[in-house]
């Protein structure tokens, strides 16, 4: 009876040692609950204490063997310190976020059943709306570097989170680190559900022409057309790197589309010049000038390149007359419609250097139109005017 009850007593004490143990457990999570009822209804701070009571439960079941190793008392611990670390205003936030992504890895290395998975999931969460906070802090002082690098912080919790991946790239743009803005709005571009989609497109295009790649930007300013078919700044985009890229008789039929849509708009008529003039289509080149022109006379580039062609169509001309054995008579009827050419192109010369009279090319232009014309006056006049700007 003796040994028996002595066995009795030992039974029930070290029973009463693993309920002491896995207590301090117990009242963890029930604090942790009670804190989180009153932070659902949009009151956490008043929720504090609770939580500072749960941290003090926690960090005592973390010094037994019995719920030392428990991948539960990791995730709570780790729940807490993210929470605190939210609230907190002070620099000793940094020290509990610290706290929390420790005990996140350990949790994580210990929850081989996957049984704390929901509540390892809720601390990303939290973990990256902590990043997310100190990423905007730093953005609203000026400091886009620490804004960058906790955006991306944010992203180790929270991987192809929207908001993250577009305020890391923003932040990374703002300090030029044109590359890292690229790998995160590159994520962004097929996430058809994200409200600033079409302009990520744009981005992407254009930073990828910063970085001196026409050939993506080119790919993804394709993509966005194809994406946003009515858009006509994509469009454009599309259309100008084309031109860029040398692809005019490709985009002709492109940017014939937009005319359609968008007849005045002087730009799509100037691009139509450029892409009929590439292909030696002159009279279409010329009519799509005259029609920009139509819509903005101090339209400057399009005064340019239509009193070029102009003067150009001339010279061909007088050029291929000269070339030829023709009777006088007929000579001089070509020679004629040769200078007849030069005039006309003349009202656009001389518009284009009232419009920019630093312009090299307009003033190299209007000097050609009087060399043909033996004016030494005026020729010498624009030669200095060119000579001035070298």
């Amino acid at each position: 009876m003796k040994v028996k009850s002595i066995l009795l007593g030992a039974l029930v004490f070290t029973t009463s040692i693993a309920f002491a143990q896995t207590s301090n457990l117990r009242k963890a999570k029930t604090s942790y609950d009670k804190f989180n009822e009153v932070k659902s209804i949009g009151n956490a701070v008043l929720g504090v204490s609770d939580l500072n009571t749960a941290k003090e439960a926690l960090e005592k079941a973390i010094e037994h063997e019995k719920t030392s190793e428990l991948a539960e008392t990791w995730t709570y611990y780790a729940l807490v310190n993210a929470d605190l670390a939210l609230l907190d205003s002070t620099d000793a936030s940094d020290g509990y976020a610290k706290k929390a992504v420790e005990a996140r890895d350990k949790a994580v290395s210990l929850d081989t059943e996957k049984e704390n998975e929901q509540n390892l999931s809720i601390l990303n969460s939290i973990l990256a709306q902590y990043e997310l906070n100190k990423g905007v802090a730093a953005w609203d002082g000026q400091n886009f570097e620490a804004a960058y690098n906790a955006f991306n912080n944010g992203l180790k919790y929270l991987p192809g989170d929207t908001t993250l991946l577009y305020y890391s790239g923003l932040a990374a743009v703002n300090t030029q680190n044109y590359e890292n803005a690229l790998a995160k709005y590159v994520e962004l571009v097929p996430v058809d559900s994200f409200s600033n989609n079409k302009q990520i497109i744009l981005d992407v295009s254009r930073l990828y022409l910063m970085q001196g790649d026409t050939t993506n930007a080119i790919k993804y300013a394709e993509l966005g057309a194809s994406k946003y078919p009515q858009d006509g700044e994509i469009a454009t985009q599309n259309i100008e790197l084309n031109l860029m890229a040398g692809n005019e008789e490709k985009v002709i039929g492109t940017i014939n589309e937009q005319v359609s849509k968008d007849p005045d708009n002087k730009n799509l008529h100037y691009y139509l010049g450029i892409a009929y003039s590439s292909t030696n289509d002159m009279e279409n080149a010329e009519a799509s000038y005259k029609k920009a022109l139509a819509i903005d006379a101090n339209y400057l580039d399009a005064n340019i390149n239509l009193g070029g062609l102009i003067l150009n169509k001339g010279i061909d001309l007088f050029n291929k007359t000269n070339n030829a054995s023709l009777p006088q008579a007929e000579y001089d009827v070509e020679v004629k419609k040769a200078y007849d050419i030069f005039d006309s192109a003349f009202p656009y010369l001389e518009k284009a250097v009232e419009l920019d009279g630093k312009s090299f090319l307009a003033l190299t232009n209007l000097r050609k139109y009087y060399e043909i014309k033996e004016d030494k006056v005026k020729i010498d006049e624009l030669q200095a005017r060119i000579d001035a700007l070298q």
